[in-house]
């Protein structure tokens, strides 16, 4: 193509399809495999805010119209998680399960807080209160999973209501970053001993 060549529209076509696969299979994403996709969802938010936020970083992107995504993702890893945890905590521990359908992290993070407590009583206590800290601060700024999925809100007014005027998404990301090592290893370690848990579970329940 040379610059005088004018690049080719692609327009709707009869017969399109919007799910469904190709031949270049690298492109398709396999959803059959599974038969609890929770963890998928979970890590895919945080993996593609992730990979906007580099494109940012390599001038692919804009900052000003990717913060958006960015941190609704971000957002939605961190109530997922929160909730993937809820449910694997409570199994473990034989709690009563209890509804996790709401979207506010304030909700979410002090019964998550209690049930690490519970599992790790020796635990590092200073890395959860940083994460108090965290979760009511993007609570403050995003308290129903709205402000940056939507422009305005209900009541027809800015839903951004940020005092300050700029966010570095690179510092976001390290932020996250640091909240997300926490969590993983908390799910991982759960999950963990609720497979130890089971194989006793079996062991002992065998004639």
């Amino acid at each position: 193509m040379t610059k005088f060549d004018i690049p080719e529209i692609r327009l709707p076509q009869s017969g399109d399809l919007l799910f469904t696969e190709s031949g270049d299979f690298w492109m398709n994403a396999c959803l059959d495999w599974y038969s609890d996709p929770t963890e998928l969802y979970v890590v895919g938010y945080k993996e593609a805010a992730d990979h906007l936020i580099d494109c940012v970083a390599s001038r692919e992107g804009t900052a000003d119209s990717l913060v958006f995504p960015i941190v609704f993702l971000y957002r939605q890893y961190l109530e997922l998680r929160l909730k993937e945890l809820l449910h694997a905590g409570r199994r473990l521990l034989d709690w009563e399960e209890e509804d996790t359908h709401g979207h506010e992290l304030s909700s979410l993070w002090p019964p998550v807080r209690k049930i690490l407590e519970e599992v790790w009583p020796e635990g590092e206590k200073q890395h959860l209160v940083v994460l108090d800290s965290l979760f009511k601060q993007f609570e403050e700024v995003d308290p129903g999973s709205t402000t940056f999925r939507y422009p305005r809100d209900r009541q027809g007014t800015n839903s951004l209501k940020l005092e300050l005027p700029r966010l570095n998404l690179g510092n976001l990301k390290d932020v996250l970053d640091g909240m997300s090592t926490i969590l993983e290893r908390a799910s991982a370690g759960i999950a963990e001993y609720r497979s130890n848990k089971q194989d006793m579970a079996n062991e002992w329940g065998a004639p």
